[in-house]
């Protein structure tokens, strides 16, 4: 039952305990723990169930699965961050040397905020991807400085190819898809209905299942 039927029920008694003297056979009482010296029934309680805002996923460029976390009431750079100190964590010396996230430029800035001397800060450029980045302020130099997934001034030649068409035109390609993690995300929609039905164990259980699925489904279609 929930807070407010528990309530109701108790609200009932308290205006019917005539009646409910008269009545015959056990009569259900519901008395909430008193807080301190405020009675049960005087206390405002506001405890409800923890829900999932989010599934993070987080995939190699070529779109394999490697890890995952959920985050509670927003997508906030804190439990993002965490998410990935969690994966990374027994693993420093292989901390990848891009991240694209579409809110990235707000988690590198919580990053710098937070802990400048954060390892991350030296290992890893963190990049906006690219469908993303359209819709991002043009105004925010950290943004369009440090985090734009296709620099055209040459200061991130891993990130930018040139390639030469048929008529011997050059011209300048982005050398990763960053939208795996979106096509990614797509396929897990699919499932939210059932998972939305989940108790954290099941769903805990079933989302590692989910991703050994599509980590079988990338390798196939790599093969």
């Amino acid at each position: 039952m929930s807070f407010a039927g528990v309530r109701r029920v108790i609200r009932r008694q308290q205006g019917d305990e005539d009646s409910n003297a008269m009545a015959a056979g056990p009569t259900l009482r519901v008395e909430l723990s008193a807080l301190g010296d405020v009675p049960g029934s005087q206390v405002i309680h506001t405890f409800k169930a923890k829900t999932t805002y989010c599934l993070q996923t987080v995939q190699w460029a070529c779109g394999y699965p490697i890890g995952w976390g959920k985050c509670y009431r927003s997508e906030s750079s804190s439990q993002v961050l965490a998410i990935l100190d969690r994966i990374w964590g027994d693993y420093p010396d292989l901390r990848p040397s891009f991240i694209a996230y579409d809110d990235a430029c707000s988690l590198l800035r919580h990053i710098v905020t937070q802990d400048p001397t954060s390892p991350w800060l030296s290992t890893t450029k963190f990049i906006v991807d690219a469908w993303h980045y359209i819709g991002h302020h043009a105004t925010d130099i950290l943004c369009w400085l440090w985090c734009n997934p296709a620099p055209k001034d040459g200061s991130q030649p891993d990130l930018i190819l040139i390639e030469e068409d048929a008529n011997g035109t050059q011209h300048q390609t982005r050398a990763f898809n960053t939208e795996t993690a979106e096509q990614f995300n797509s396929w897990l929609n699919g499932f939210e209905s059932q998972m939305r039905q989940m108790s954290a164990a099941n769903y805990d259980f079933f989302v590692h299942v989910l991703m050994m699925v599509y980590a079988e489904r990338v390798e196939k279609k790599g093969g």
